[in-house]
Order: structure tokens, then sequence, then C-alpha cells
């Protein structure tokens, strides 16, 4: 007899009730994307409120580009960092070595 079957047989359970929280997650995730995006108005407030003007379109597609190009070329936003990051390694290593 193994002695290593309830440990097994623990991680198979584990893994069982991990797949089925993802599955559920999964389809709650659904069902709210549909109810929220999909489906009618209920709230009167919210029927009264009207989308993004012209200006509020302008600040968030800035934002965007501005956020993408930090996420493809970071060199000019890292180096601002260098000099601080390199003088805290120091310390860092000097406080480990002593």
């Amino acid at each position: 007899m193994d002695g290593h079957s309830g440990h097994r047989q623990s991680q198979l359970l584990d893994g069982r009730c991990r797949g089925d929280c993802a599955d559920f997650g999964a389809a709650y995730n659904l069902w709210m994307f549909k109810r929220v995006y999909l489906g009618p108005v209920a709230n009167e407030d919210v029927k009264g409120l009207s989308d993004i003007n012209s200006r509020e379109f302008l600040m968030l597609a800035l934002l965007a580009i501005a956020v993408l190009y930090m996420g493809i070329y970071p060199k000019p936003f890292t180096d601002v960092m260098d000099t601080s990051v390199a003088d805290l390694l120091k310390h860092v290593a000097a406080s480990k070595l002593n």
C-alpha cells in the first residue's frame, strides 16, 4: 500500500476544486458582461446619463497613447530613476555584507 496515495488524492481534489472555481468564475463573468453591456438599462437615473463627449475622449486617448509609449519605449522614464536606483542597490549590497 502506497503511503502517498492520500496526498495524491488530496491534490486531485484540490485541482478539481480549483478547476471548478475557474469554470464558475468564467461563467459568472460572461453572465455579468451580458447583463451589464448587452442588456436593457433598468435604472432611470442611468438612462439619463450621456456618453463621453469629445473633450473626455481626447483626454482618454492621450492617456492611452502615453501608456502605450511608456510600455513600448520606457528608456526615458527609467533613465530618470537610474542614479537613485544605483545608489539604493549599493546601499542594500553594503548593508548585507556588513
